[in-house]
């Protein structure tokens, strides 16, 4: 019998992520693709198990504890120990620090999400040494999954690591982001989802609202947790007039997100940095209009599909397309369905399990 594993030690089944959703959607389609001889092992920290999968077919879990006090450590030599006395599995893990030791007898890919910390934007700016510590980690990993192709770029510029090794695994869409509606009421002018923090660069569309002095009120949606930088925008938004914003923390129900859009006219995306930015294909999906900031993995990710704008010029200029976008007449976009069949993960499972098929015949 062989075994898939999916470790996610972060995974929070009452948090809609980019990362979570991954972890909920992508094992529930590989499933459909094992053979007799196959199952599947799912590793989340204790009560995280994901509902979705809770009643499937060969899928087993395993609960890790958590740990009162140096939690990611004890973590680490949890792993370290089951890695070492199972039998040789696939592997498909995010955690850090990676026992690569123990993952050695394994065919193993180490999940990675973005490189921030070998960037301006970095998680842990208070340890220099993180990124030297993440490099020398992920080179000794025999994979690495990745979700675009501007992130293996920097994984080959920056970490030295080797093309070959490397397969790049695209986010996908719940598949009720394809149940599009034919008459949707869109009351919503503008939404924003992403954390409170400055790669996000909610500050950038905060400076915009401030040049609006048209006379119809703006309605906006802006949503995501606080990472350090929700003051400086909640003193910003004090200042607009003729804007109404509404701010809501997380909304954990997917069919709750998808309404959102739905009644999304315009969903602005001025991020920074991103290793994907899955928020920007649902909010194609569901036929929003879209402006997102001209940074390369948009480009890629998103094609000719939004308008960009380029983060340095005045945010006035911004404002201009988003006035101008908001008196379209035709305010919902139909969603190009090529585009979107490259986003279903039932096909974003299916290239992965041709992967590791390839990889074990060589």
């Amino acid at each position: 019998m062989k075994t898939f594993l999916f470790c996610s030690l972060y995974y929070k089944k009452l948090l809609a992520t980019g990362a979570n959703k991954r972890f909920e959607n992508f094992i529930f389609y590989f499933q459909k693709l094992l053979s007799r001889d196959e199952n599947i092992l799912v590793l989340v920290k204790k009560g995280n198990i994901p509902d979705q999968l809770k009643e499937l077919d060969r899928i087993s879990f395993i609960e890790v504890p958590t740990f009162l006090l140096l939690d990611r450590l004890f973590s680490y030599i949890y792993l370290l120990i089951k890695f070492y006395r199972d039998k040789k599995m696939v592997i498909v893990s995010d955690f850090m620090p990676i026992p690569n030791k123990a993952l050695s007898k394994h065919l193993h890919y180490q999940l990675i999400h973005d490189i921030r910390n070998f960037t301006e934007y970095r998680r842990s700016s208070y340890l220099n040494t993180v990124d030297k510590i993440q490099m020398n980690q992920w080179r000794k990993s025999s994979k690495i999954i990745t979700v675009s192709n501007f992130t293996k770029s920097e994984l080959i510029d920056k970490c030295s690591i080797k093309s070959e090794d490397i397969f790049v695994s695209p986010n996908g869409l719940d598949d009720r982001y394809y149940d599009i509606k034919s008459k949707i009421e869109r009351d919503i002018d503008i939404t924003y989802i992403a954390t409170y923090e400055r790669r996000k660069n909610h500050i950038y569309l905060m400076r915009a609202l401030l040049k609006y002095s048209g006379k119809k009120k703006i309605k906006i949606c802006l949503i995501g947790k606080d990472l350090g930088t929700f003051k400086n925008i909640k003193n910003l938004e004090s200042k607009l007039k003729n804007i109404d914003v509404s701010f809501i923390e997380s909304i954990p129900n997917e069919k709750d997100i998808i309404a959102i859009y739905d009644r999304t006219k315009l969903f602005v995306y001025p991020s920074l940095y991103e290793g994907f930015g899955m928020p920007l294909i649902e909010a194609i999906a569901r036929g929003c209009r879209v402006l997102c900031s001209d940074i390369p993995v948009f480009r890629e990710v998103a094609g000719h599909i939004p308008k960009y704008f380029n983060l340095e010029e005045d945010p006035h200029f911004l404002m201009d397309l988003i006035e101008k976008e908001l008196n379209s007449e035709d305010l919902t976009k139909i969603p190009d369905s090529f585009f979107l069949d490259k986003y279903r993960w039932s096909k974003i499972a299916e290239e992965f399990y041709l992967n590791v098929k390839n990889e074990e015949n060589n």
